[in-house]
């Protein structure tokens, strides 16, 4: 792995790190001083059935939020881990697990069903990389696929139907990310595959190609370039015939574009953090995903703030990176809350409550016995190492490897730097154990790629080690960008002399 390009700048060994764990203890205090609130909100809960959260917030919002009701996110190895794209059809929900390249169903209570994934597509046979959901006209599942480029079709019942060509021709080239069916049968897609050419794609429901607009740009102000994009990550339509509006969430521009089914610009919506998930209700109010502020939004169709609900943690009623939303029949709210790797439902007014059992005012205290372990994943939190084949042959010729085993550590690696080293052994260690190779992710990496001028396979190697603030690595020019990133780089000396009696 050569990367093209050697900014220079000094390498941090340590400080990142470091910075970490003065945040986790600052975090560890901030805890300690809200665990009183959560105390009383448990109260509240028993007595008042839903979170004491605002009723109406501040400014010129003009809608009562809707309540917090439950969340769903399997057992064992039904669990969703990664949920990313969500859709609902009658008692069903169907949920992306992005982690298992897999489309999970679900109940509407959150009991599991089935998952399915098994396509034919010349040598695929199994989703890559499923991303969002759409439920078509006719009922069927549709799912967009980052890494084989394709949107694929499925019954109710997760069997797999066909794949859509677009405009017929099956050597077109993209690649589908966000996708909604208008009332009329029309299919709105969202495509990053060209770099230069982020966009929107309309078609009729035979597959006709018929419009199509934007192309990429970094915008400095939400009102620049207006209909370029920059990462669409969702897309929602609302009304029928020319006077419809589409919803467009450009993510990485940080704004809502909203255009007529023709592509003609109408407006753009100022969002607060990484819009993704979109999704119209029957009242044409837009609900927006924020994934950066933690929270939904919600918007007139003249795109005037209404409400605002959820904010970030770990908690009922809190988001992780949430990432996609949709309705039911009875205007109940699913949002895909990834990092917690669970759906969120919440509901305007009274709404039932699956699986809640009532609890009497004298009985609260018990819930406060779990309140202390939010405090764990503190102390437990593994630390992570992301390390190139280059640091690893260093460390296995020196004989040290027994030195990286700890229980306390995950040693990372790129999917493809990582197989190599299945099924081997070094000074009694089996690496496939001591080694996890893990998928890095697109957006952050071509945002990389283009800062730094280099590879995609590097960027993708440098957007894990941002994400985890560290690189072992050999290749001083490598060091060099990953300290340009901000994170912490060892070769294996510095990495001995910092871990290696630990």
């Amino acid at each position: 792995m050569t990367p093209s390009t050697s900014p220079e700048a000094p390498i941090s060994t340590g400080g990142a790190m470091a910075r970490a764990r003065t945040r986790r203890l600052v975090l560890l205090g901030v805890l300690a001083l809200i665990l009183a609130v959560l105390s009383y909100a448990a109260y509240y809960y028993t007595q008042n059935r839903r979170l004491p959260i605002p009723e109406v917030v501040a400014g010129a919002q003009k809608l009562v939020p809707p309540q917090y009701l439950y969340s769903f996110a399997g057992t064992g190895g039904n669990a969703m881990t990664k949920p990313t794209g969500i859709a609902v059809i009658g008692q069903r929900a169907y949920v992306t697990d992005f982690a298992y390249r897999t489309v999970r169903a679900y109940s509407l209570q959150g009991d599991f069903l089935f998952d399915f994934g098994a396509i034919t597509d010349g040598d695929h046979t199994r989703l890559d990389s499923p991303v969002h959901l759409a439920i078509g006209p006719d009922s069927t599942v549709w799912v967009t696929d980052r890494n084989l480029r394709g949107i694929y079709v499925f019954n109710e019942d997760g069997k797999f139907l066909r794949k859509f060509v677009p405009n017929g021709d099956a050597a077109f080239s993209w690649s589908p990310l966000a996708i909604t069916f208008a009332p009329n049968g029309d299919l709105f897609v969202t495509d990053v595959g060209d770099s230069d050419n982020h966009r929107v794609l309309a078609f009729s429901p035979d597959g006709t190609l018929k419009a199509k607009w934007g192309k990429t740009a970094q915008v400095t102000s939400v009102s620049d370039s207006p209909g370029d994009f920059l990462f669409p990550n969702g897309i929602a339509v609302a009304g029928t015939g020319p006077s419809a509006l589409v919803y467009v969430a450009d993510g990485n521009n940080r704004r809502v574009q909203v255009f007529r089914p023709d592509g003609t610009f109408v407006r753009i919506i100022n969002t607060s953090g990484t819009p993704r998930g979109l999704v119209v209700d029957a009242q044409q109010r837009l609900y927006v995903v924020d994934a950066l502020a933690h929270r939904v939004d919600i918007y007139s169709d003249k795109g005037t703030s209404l409400a605002t609900f959820g904010e970030n943690g770990t908690g009922p009623g809190q988001f992780n990176f949430p990432n996609d939303v949709t309705l039911d029949a009875k205007g109940r709210i699913f949002i895909s809350d990834r990092e917690n790797d669970q759906v969120q439902v919440w509901g305007f007014g009274v709404a039932e409550i699956p699986g809640v059992t009532q609890v009497t005012p004298g009985s609260a205290w018990w819930l406060l016995l779990p309140l202390p372990l939010l405090l764990l994943p503190l102390f437990l939190r593994r630390r992570r190492f992301v390390a190139t084949p280059d640091f690893i042959d260093g460390m296995i010729a020196a004989d040290v490897v027994p030195k990286m085993v700890n229980k306390r550590w995950r040693w990372v690696m790129s999917e493809s730097d990582g197989a190599p080293y299945a099924g081997r052994v070094a000074d009694g260690v089996a690496l496939s154990d001591l080694l996890h190779p893990e998928a890095y992710s697109t957006t952050e990496a071509g945002l990389i790629k283009t800062r730094l001028s280099t590879t995609l396979e590097t960027a993708g190697l440098l957007a894990m080690a941002k994400r985890y603030r560290v690189l072992c690595t050999e290749d001083p020019t490598l060091a060099r960008l990953a300290a340009a990133l901000g994170i912490d780089v060892y070769d294996r000396a510095t990495w001995l002399e910092h871990f290696g009696k630990k």
